[in-house]
C-alpha cells in the first residue's frame, strides 16, 4: 500500500463506542480496536516518557547506543508520533518518516524532518524502495497487524533495511506477573489477560484476527524474514512503586497510572463488542484488575520485549 496524506477523510471519521472515541475506518475493518481520543493520546504520550526511563541506559533513550547515527530512519505505527518527533528533534540531520493507519493522535505542528503518512501495515509496504531506511522501529503495532500478516510485514523490514540497518520490534507481553510469585493477588488481570487474548481471534475477517504470541514468535519470525542475527531484551516493569531501587519504584509509579489506562482502553472494544462480556462485567472486571496493579505486597510486574535484529 502505497502511503497516503492527512487529507483523506475516510481516516478521519470518528465513531463513539461506550464514550470512548474510535476511528471508524479501523473498526470497520477491523485494523485497530483501541479509542484514538485525547484519552487514549495522553496515555501513549505518558507511556513513551515511561519507556524513556526505562531505557535511561541508552544516550537518547530512543535506541540504543550501538545504533549509531541513523540517517533514514521509519516509523511503523507512529500512534501518537511521540518517537518519531522526539527523534527528529534529536538529530535535526536525520529524516523519520512515519506511517499509521490512523491519523487522528499524530502532531499538530510536525518538525522539518518529519514525514508523518498513512498507510495500512497489513498491507505490502510499498511507500519506499528497497533498502531506504539505516532504522526501521515497531512499537506496540500487535493489536493493529493480522495475525497472518507478521512474516510478511517484517520481511517487509528486511526489504526496506539498508544493509548494516537496523530494526527495533518493542512488544509488552500482556500476561501480568507477581515478583514473589502470589499469582492468587492477581486473579482480576489474569482474567483480564485470558479474555483479551481470546476476544482477538472472534471474528471471520482475517485482518481482525491478532496474535496473542507475537512476544514469543517474533523472534522466529524475524530470522524466517531474513535476518541472520537478533537479539532480544526483556525488561520486567514494576506496575506500582514496590521496588526498592530508586529509579525502578519511579518507574512503577508512573507506569500504575499507564496499566490502568491500557487495560481499560485495549480490550473495551475487542471483549465487550465480541460479546465475552457485557459492558457491566467488563468494567467489573477492570476496577478489580487496577486494584491489583496497585497491590504492593504482590510485586506485580509486565514485561517488555524488544527485539534487534
Amino acid at each position: 500500500m502505497a502511503a497516503t496524506s492527512f487529507n483523506g477523510e475516510r481516516f478521519n471519521r470518528k465513531v463513539m463506542y461506550h464514550d470512548r472515541e474510535y476511528q471508524d475506518y479501523s473498526l470497520r475493518h477491523e485494523t485497530y480496536l483501541a479509542p484514538v481520543d485525547l484519552e487514549e493520546e495522553t496515555r501513549l504520550r505518558d507511556q513513551h516518557e515511561i519507556l524513556k526511563m526505562v531505557y535511561r541506559d541508552w544516550d537518547n533513550s530512543l535506541h540504543p547506543n550501538f545504533i549509531e547515527d541513523p540517517e533514514s530512519i521509519l516509523d511503523c505505527g507512529f500512534g501518537s508520533g511521540n518517537w518519531a518527533y522526539d527523534l527528529a528533534e534529536y538529530d535535526p540531520n536525520c529524516t523519520v518518516m512515519g506511517v499509521d493507519i490512523c491519523p487522528l493522535m499524530a502532531p499538530p505542528d510536525q518538525l522539518d524532518n518529519m514525514d508523518l503518512q498513512i498507510a495500512n501495515l497489513n498491507d505490502r509496504m510499498d511507500f519506499a524502495e528497497p533498502e531506504t531506511f539505516d532504522l526501521i522501529h515497531s512499537r506496540f503495532v500487535a493489536s493493529g497487524i493480522s495475525a497472518t500478516r507478521w512474516p510478511n510485514y517484517l520481511r517487509d523490514m528486511y526489504r526496506l533495511l539498508r544493509k548494516g540497518g537496523w530494526v527495533q520490534v518493542t512488544e509488552w507481553d500482556l500476561n501480568f506477573r507477581s515478583e514473589v510469585g502470589d499469582t492468587d493477588a492477581l486473579q482480576a488481570l489474569q482474567e483480564w489477560s485470558r479474555l483479551y487474548m481470546q476476544s482477538l481471534s472472534l471474528t471471520t475477517r482475517p485482518q481482525g484476527k491478532k496474535s496473542a504470541r507475537v512476544t514469543q514468535d517474533c523472534e522466529t519470525w524475524l530470522r524466517m524474514a531474513g535476518f541472520a542475527s537478533v537479539t532480544t531484551d526483556i525488561r520486567d516493569v514494576a506496575t506500582c512503586p514496590w521496588p526498592s531501587d530508586t529509579h525502578q519504584r519511579n518507574i512503577g509509579e508512573a507506569n500504575l497510572s499507564n496499566m490502568k489506562d491500557l487495560i481499560r482502553s485495549l480490550a473495551l472494544y475487542p471483549v465487550t463488542q465480541r460479546q465475552l462480556r457485557s459492558i457491566e462485567e467488563f468494567q467489573a472486571l477492570v476496577d478489580n484488575a487496577c486494584a491489583e496493579l496497585g497491590n504492593i505486597q504482590a510485586e506485580p510486574y509486565i514485561r517488555l520485549y524488544i527485539l534487534f535484529p
